[in-house]
């Protein structure tokens, strides 16, 4: 069966910059006055009406004024009957793939159905979010339509391309609902919006040395004492509160008893890759001040975002899928210590878990793609160095563990402010993301002394020439 096109150019991009409305169209006296539930058909027949009862007045002719009440009555009991009508269209919006990434493309597709008879033909309006401009139009009943016993049904596609990551929303699809004669029309939405997710694109760095890890060809692997095979250290007699995703199966057959995975960071070392959020380190105001980027985030206000913040957040997620790889836990938390799972609108259901096994990267971009700027109503609430200390504290409990930090443009005393927080730590590495990477000279400096890999960058480096750099200071 062959699906109708939406337009010639059905294929559409988001910019990736300023977000833009298009201007709206002047409104009609009809609109302004409030007269849109008949068409020029109905109010035609409705003036032809008002003519014959004037001229039935004036003939003193009765058969005219029974034309004249039919001419009269007939839209008005469109619009009623149209207005107080049950009008069973049912929509069905699916995506192809159901979660694209910012550097594909998406299928939009529309499954519209009607059941019972009465259902005129409809000029339907998919709506798209304001970066996307207007929406792609169809026509209902399509000349591909089928029928059965459970009603007729349309099949509709369109494409779209995401510029800008984020959760979209897509829709309702609306619709000018008309009679079958034409008399009389009202708008009216046939469902509800879908949420579209836009994964950040995740860039793959090359099987290279761990900057600042000392072992056997740098890989995690090298700091593990035990085998995972080992079900005596790995498992552990389940306890309340435990989630059933940690049940180790084969263990429980061999005790007998109900037995859970073991939380032994010894065996499967940690990453923490610690995102700053905060707005004065990725958005400078006043003089210089930068474009703000908007998140979508579905039908709520959209997150704040800047182009130094997308480049940080690219780098987290490229770091933490090659630390995945070679075996690392990854803990993707912000600057005040909160996992990225708990601030983010697209985080995944088991917050608690850290990223790791075949689908960490695919989980970590789920995570990712809706995070945003903290909200400007938290810009002045500095974190809390003893809650910071300890939650990487807790996070970091063994010495093959791991930490990253992407901060933003910060100063020589929040440079200080980290390095007490952290503490002495031999195994850090630093990236710091400003629009002139020789203002943080002084900084990279000061972490260079305390033995971090460190390296300043801008939105125009590379992560792969960013991450061959800290390969070669530390």
């Amino acid at each position: 069966m062959s699906i109708p096109s939406a337009e010639p150019n059905e294929f559409r991009e988001s910019p990736s910059g300023n977000r833009w409305i298009a201007a709206e169209k002047p409104a009609t006296l009809r609109e302004k006055v409030h007269l849109g539930f008949l068409t020029a058909r109905g109010w035609g027949l409705f003036a032809a009406g008002a003519v014959a009862l004037l001229l039935a007045f004036l003939m003193g002719r009765r058969e005219l004024l029974a034309i004249a009440l039919f001419l009269l009555l007939t839209p008005l009991l469109a619009a009623f009957l149209l207005r107080f009508g049950n009008s069973e269209l049912a929509v069905t919006r699916t995506f192809n793939p159901q979660q694209a990434s910012t550097d594909s493309g998406v299928r939009v597709r529309l499954h519209i159905t009607h059941k019972g008879s009465g259902a005129g033909p409809l000029t339907l309006r998919d709506t798209l979010p304001e970066d996307f401009g207007a929406g792609p139009e169809f026509r209902y009943p399509s000349r591909t339509a089928t029928g059965g016993p459970e009603g007729s049904g349309s099949w509709y596609e369109y494409r779209l391309r995401l510029a800008t990551r984020g959760i979209y929303s897509i829709g309702p699809v609306r619709a000018q609902v008309g009679d079958v004669f034409g008399l009389a029309s009202r708008p009216s939405a046939l469902d509800a919006p879908s949420a579209l997710l836009a994964l950040p694109v995740c860039e793959m760095l090359e099987p290279t040395g761990i900057p600042g890890e000392h072992g056997s060809h740098g890989q995690a692997a090298s700091n593990r004492r035990l085998t995972p095979d080992s079900f005596e250290v790995m498992t552990r007699e389940y306890r309340p509160g435990d989630t059933v995703r940690r049940i180790h199966w084969p263990a429980t057959a061999r005790k007998g008893t109900l037995m859970v995975r073991q939380e032994d960071y010894r065996a499967t070392p940690r990453a923490v890759l610690m995102l700053d959020r905060s707005r004065t380190a990725f958005l400078a105001q006043g003089v210089g001040a930068e474009p703000v980027l908007k998140i979508p985030q579905f039908t709520s206000t959209p997150k704040d975002s800047s182009r130094r913040f997308e480049w940080g957040l690219h780098a987290a997620l490229g770091i933490g899928a090659y630390l995945a790889q070679t075996g690392f836990g990854i803990d993707l938390i912000d600057h005040r210590g909160t996992s990225i799972n708990a601030v983010s609108a697209s985080g995944t259901e088991d917050s608690a878990e850290l990223f790791a096994g075949p689908h960490a990267t695919a989980r970590m971009q789920q995570a990712l793609a809706a995070l945003g700027l903290e909200d400007a109503t938290g810009e002045r609430r500095e974190p809390a160095r003893a809650t910071l200390a300890a939650a990487l504290k807790e996070r970091m409990r063994e010495r093959g563990d791991r930490l990253v930090l992407i901060l933003g443009e910060i100063t020589e005393a929040q440079a200080d402010t980290w390095l007490e927080v952290v503490g002495a730590r031999s195994k850090v590495t630093v990236l710091c993301v400003a629009n002139r990477e020789g203002h943080l000279a002084p900084v990279i400096s000061r972490f260079r002394q305390a033995g971090w890999a460190a390296v300043a960058v801008n939105p125009k480096s590379t992560l792969a020439g960013a991450w061959a750099e800290l390969g070669r200071t530390s």
